[in-house]
């Protein structure tokens, strides 16, 4: 009598639980109402091919310079065209073209700043205040 009284309990709680995923199924799924937010300590996007194209990273303070969060735009090539830096000491945003001989940099160190052109054949302007 015990034997089957078990086997019925068992029964029982396998019906409910088969149930339960049954209608797990049946409900629809809803997204989550507020927008999430996505932390860590770095982002790297990579395209099709698995090669990275975009990153977000933190270098960290070394020889005298300050932590810096540094923004990469990468084209397939692999050579980084865009590139945006922030630190506690300065900020820089560089464009470098394709021939990776031509490119400008724009950077405020402290109380100073600057703007920088190059292009390929060599000629170079320098904007300072």
């Amino acid at each position: 009598m015990r034997r089957e009284t078990l086997l019925g309990a068992v029964t029982a709680v396998n019906l409910i639980l088969f149930a339960a995923t049954g209608l797990m199924q049946i409900l629809p799924a809803e997204a989550q109402v507020g927008a999430g937010i996505l932390r860590g300590s770095g982002l790297e996007i990579v395209d099709g091919e698995g090669r990275l194209r975009s990153s977000i990273s933190i270098l960290p303070a070394a020889a005298g310079e300050a932590e810096t969060v540094l923004f990469r735009l990468i084209p397939p090539n692999g050579q980084p065209s865009v590139k945006i830096a922030a630190s506690t000491a300065s900020a820089g945003l560089s464009f470098v073209g394709g021939d990776d001989v031509s490119y400008v940099i724009l950077e405020a160190d402290g109380p100073k700043t600057r703007l920088k052109m190059v292009e390929p054949e060599g000629r170079e302007k320098l904007i300072a205040p």
